[in-house]
């Protein structure tokens, strides 16, 4: 893989771990000079950011607002990275969701033919812009892979997510002392993964892509850990981290998609079969989400 990696979406969650790990490995990195608005970067700013470049990964996107908002980041802003890629002739990576699968039996590990029936505007916007990779890809126009990513955990996770939620208040409930604190229902289970991990498999996919002139991988790839274990064990793992003995109550209105989506586990066959393995445990994650220091 030769000349800097163009990270898009470096200032996010999941993009300041791809930053980090490029520069664990001393490879050049590349961000887009107008970060405030990346769909308004023309044809011309696109080839002059990949010019030379080795690869894109695509760390952009969001995950709430308006159906229109989550298009234009979840699917138009690929589109125009693909395209881009394409003409440059270097691959991409994109990092996709879990949420493409929808609702799962319980017990299964969702694969990657798996039938996509998302029931969140999120996960339908997300499916839109794999399908617009897939079609890339199938056409020959570029080397490209889409990541279906878990439920990711580790440090800088914003508070607007259970985690981050559950890391600021257990923290403040141990300062504060506090009898107790609520949550919704725990009972649902969920894959999670370091973010550290999808960071390295971004970078591990990308050099796959690198490594040949055609497309060698599939182009729908699940990472995660391929365990599913309770939210439960999050909050409780959470309060062990920051001290908290309380109460740990569950009697708060609960979020739909635990209802709606009980059940998420990834199957890791061909993310396996790309010669890549996960380094963090559970136990890492949670570490490194309260701020404790953690053995790389």
């Amino acid at each position: 893989m030769h000349g800097p990696v163009v990270v898009l979406g470096a200032g996010g969650f999941l993009g300041r771990h791809v930053v980090a790990a490029l520069r664990e490995q001393a490879r050049a990195v590349r961000f887009p000079e107008r970060t405030s608005d990346l769909l308004r970067l023309t044809p011309a700013d696109w080839d002059a950011l990949l010019r030379g470049g080795g690869g894109v990964i695509n760390a952009a996107g969001r995950t709430a607002g308006p159906e229109d908002t989550l298009e234009a980041a979840n699917v138009h802003l690929l589109e125009a990275a693909l395209q881009a890629a394409a003409r440059a002739h270097v691959p991409l990576v994109t990092f996709a969701s879990a949420a493409e699968y929808g609702r799962t039996p319980g017990g299964h590990a969702s694969q990657e033919t798996d039938e996509a029936r998302p029931l969140s505007p999120y996960g339908q916007s997300k499916l839109r812009g794999t399908q617009a990779l897939q079609r890339a890809v199938q056409q020959g126009r570029v080397r490209a892979a889409a990541l279906r990513l878990t439920n990711p955990l580790g440090e800088g996770i914003g508070e607007d997510t259970l985690p981050g939620r559950a890391a600021r208040e257990l923290r403040q409930a141990a300062q504060l002392r506090l009898d107790s604190v609520r949550f919704g229902p725990l009972g649902a289970q969920r894959d999670f993964v370091d973010a550290r991990d999808a960071a390295r498999a971004a970078l591990h996919v990308l050099a796959r892509l690198n490594a040949s002139a055609t497309q060698d991988l599939p182009d729908v790839i699940n990472v995660g850990s391929g365990e599913a274990r309770p939210v439960r064990d999050l909050v409780t793992g959470l309060a062990a981290q920051l001290g908290y003995h309380g109460e740990l109550l569950e009697d708060a209105p609960g979020s739909p998609r635990s209802s709606d989506v009980p059940y998420q586990r990834a199957d890791l066959t061909r993310l396996h079969a790309a010669g890549f393995r996960a380094r963090h445990s559970f136990g890492d994650s949670l570490r490194r989400l309260t701020g404790r220091p953690v053995l790389a």
